[in-house]
């Protein structure tokens, strides 16, 4: 990231240049813009609830249209791995984003400190997609872009677009364009506003030899070394600026008066490393000397890799974290914002990256920096072979369904079978929100997850109303970017997704309220409709779940439209007639995943609660013999007298007490249908049509949970 506050002292001094770009090429520092246009967006793009990335998209698609409409051609270097001597200072910045991460997820929506800032886990992928949709120049380096950077300005003549302050210490011959003062939103004629920093002219105001640059940034601060003078520069500065700027300008002032004559460029800059160490009572040691170097004769990385995974890596088809598995055998998994008193959400998608770790590495162990509690720790693995397919899903099952959709189903059912904080029902909602959100997606290449926000009755609370479904989707995130990273090393079993159009984080998080899903449902019409039943069917088939509900004659119109889900019902049904069918299934050794019993109000008219409550226990444990999760679909309130009114609400109330204190399912019926008229036939039994697809949808709700 460069030397700390020399931007802000850039600025304050008026070293640069203001210009008009226009009609001439610009190279770009990628990870620079998409973190820029990221945190920099108005309004502000949500880092709270896994990201934004329909609108990440419409930013980055707008500054390019803005490039072109000023005739400015770009080309973009990506930064790959960070070499080892980096480690430490990666290491530091992942900690402070650590805590960055839990301010924000601390923080009420949009009230988060200025400048605390996470980046979300999808970022690089999506902006990868939109320069190969949009067909932009670009190369993903193997190590640090720098070097490349700055060759591909120098050999282009032409300027370089960065956040990075290292910039400024490079000998760019075009110059440097800060991302800050690049003001592509207010281009006018053709022409886009900026400020154009030269090395020449810092120079010349501090009367500094251009050779000294790289012994400045060295002692000044970088991301591989630092010289910890305690204040001696500071004070001897006449600056009136704060402490760091300070300490800046007295590094540039003690170096502009080292006696530099008759030396080359290299004895230069050794003499005033050695007489800058001196000053301050410091030895000389290599570190330094390998600092200076980085700028002076920046090489391109090379890498362990086979030259045509090497080859991928720089066309983007390939995640660059495999040069750190690789050459380093490390992986630093980026930092999220989740619920901090859970375990990392990359727990969930452990198993993914095992795969990934064999396919690179064998048998090797692999060293994850990833957070414990609040904490970075580094845990060591060991990779496994790949003898299996990672997500345990047949691609068969997915004929029905969308290209751009296979992967993602294939790691939402690897992720909801493998939720570490167990199937509970926010959990589940966040599921259905999930499947709800690739159906309203599918409109064409112009359409986005985003343009829901449009409708009056869904609101984008930027908000965790449960920490558990934003810890959920978090893990939905890892074992889809995971997913996404394997799927490339494999050379793309499963045709790669549009990113961009999968996850809208505010919009999810609204989804996840069963009120607001309940209502984006309803006005699916058509292929939408008919695209969500498919992916309701073909996960439950993937998720390997089989069924069973049974229960009296009020089940007659009841569909829950599950795969793998036997209904049955006899008219008059006890619980005691429940557990004999349920014995007779036994005798054929049939078991099920979920038993759902729904109780009617055919054992009140006939028996006291005292009585039936027994029968009840007694239905549930053979149940529990045949079945690893049992749950029972409550009695509807019956309006036949005041006696069996009274008597039905005593039995639910005990049942919905009793069901939780068991470890057992219950779905509350009374509740439903007492709040809504016209559910309730008039004979006060079975369901009208409305009331028994209620009693459908919630049975297909609990089902998948």
């Amino acid at each position: 990231m460069g030397i700390l506050k020399l931007q802000r002292m850039i600025d304050d001094l008026c070293f640069c240049e203001e210009v008009k770009v226009e009609k001439t090429s610009l190279i770009i520092d990628g990870a620079a813009l998409y973190y820029c246009l990221y945190y920099n967006s108005d309004p502000k793009l949500d880092q709270r609830c896994g990201g934004d990335y329909p609108g990440f998209k419409d930013d980055v698609c707008k500054f390019f249209e803005a490039l072109k409409d000023c005739e400015v051609t770009p080309y973009i270097f990506l930064d790959g791995a960070a070499g080892s001597e980096k480690q430490k200072t990666l290491h530091s910045r992942l900690k402070h984003r650590l805590e960055n991460a839990k301010t924000i997820a601390e923080s009420e929506p949009d009230a988060a400190p200025q400048g605390c800032n996470v980046l979300p886990p999808l970022v690089k992928d999506v902006f990868i997609e939109i320069l190969k949709e949009k067909d932009i120049m670009f190369e993903q380096c193997l190590g640090e872009a720098d070097p490349e950077v700055v060759s591909a300005a120098n050999q282009n003549q032409c300027a370089v677009l960065s956040h990075d302050a290292d910039f400024c210490i490079y000998d760019v011959n075009k110059g440097f364009l800060h991302l800050d003062n690049f003001e592509w939103k207010r281009k006018k004629d053709g022409k886009i506003p900026a400020k154009l920093y030269t090395r020449s002219k810092f120079c010349e105001h501090f009367k500094l030899d251009p050779a000294l640059m790289p012994v400045f940034a060295s002692i000044a601060g970088n991301d591989y070394s630092i010289l910890k003078d305690n204040g001696t520069f500071a004070n001897e500065s006449s600056s009136s600026g704060e402490y760091r700027i300070k300490r800046l300008d007295g590094i540039l002032r003690f170096l502009s008066k080292v006696n530099l004559h008759g030396l080359n460029d290299s004895q230069k800059r050794e003499r005033a490393l050695s007489q800058a160490l001196s000053h301050v009572g410091k030895e000389e040691n290599q570190t330094f000397k390998l600092s200076i170097q980085k700028y002076v004769q920046p090489e391109k990385t090379s890498s362990e890799l086979p030259s045509w995974v090497s080859k991928k890596v720089e066309r983007g088809e390939i995640t660059t974290f495999v040069i750190s598995v690789v050459d380093q055998k490390t992986m630093m998994l980026p930092v999220l914002v989740e619920d901090f008193s859970q375990r990392s959400s990359y727990t969930a998608a452990y198993r993914i990256r095992q795969y990934f770790y064999g396919l690179l590495i064998g048998g090797q162990m692999c060293t994850e920096y990833d957070r414990d509690r609040e904490e970075i720790k580094d845990k060591r693995h060991r990779c496994v072979s790949v003898v299996h397919v990672t997500l345990q899903v047949q691609t068969s099952a997915l004929e029905n369904i969308p290209d751009q959709l296979k992967l993602p189903v294939c790691v939402t059912v690897f992720w909801f079978n493998n939720l570490k904080l167990g199937q509970k029902a926010e959990t589940v909602h966040c599921l259905h929100a999930l499947l709800l959100g690739f159906v309203c997606d599918r409109d064409g290449p112009g359409k986005s997850l985003s343009s829901l926000s449009n409708m009056t009755d869904i609101l984008l609370a930027n908000t965790w109303k449960y920490p558990r479904v934003a810890h959920a989707f978090s893990q939905w995130l890892c074992c889809m970017r995971q997913s996404l990273h394997l799927n490339q090393l494999l050379c793309s079993p499963l045709p790669e997704p549009q990113c961009a159009r999968l996850y809208c984080g505010p919009l999810l998080h609204r989804l996840a309220d069963e009120e607001t899903f309940e209502k984006l449902l309803k006005t699916l019409r058509g292929k939408k409709k008919k695209l969500y039943q498919d992916l309701k069917t073909i996960f439950h088939l993937l998720a390997r779940k089989k069924t069973l509900v049974i229960g009296d004659s009020v089940l007659k119109d009841v569909d829950p439209e599950i795969p793998a889900t036997t209904l049955t019902y006899r008219s008059g049904a006890t619980a005691g007639d429940i557990e004999a069918k349920l014995k007779l299934l036994a005798q054929d050794e049939h078991r099920f995943d979920k038993i759902v019993i729904h109780v009617s109000n055919n054992d009140i008219q006939n028996h006291q609660l005292e009585v039936i409550k027994p029968k009840i226990e007694s239905v549930c444990n053979f149940a529990k013999t045949m079945s690893d999760s049992v749950g029972f679909s409550g009695p509807l309130p019956s309006r036949t007298n005041a006696h069996i009114i009274r008597s039905l609400s005593s039995f639910n109330c005990w049942l919905s007490n009793w069901c939780p204190e068991n470890n057992v399912g219950f779905i509350n019926n009374w509740k439903m249908f007492g709040l809504k008229p016209g559910l309730i036939e008039s004979n006060h039994i079975y369901p009208t049509r409305e009331g028994a697809d209620l009693i459908s949808r919630k049975l297909a709700k609990f089902i998948l949970s």
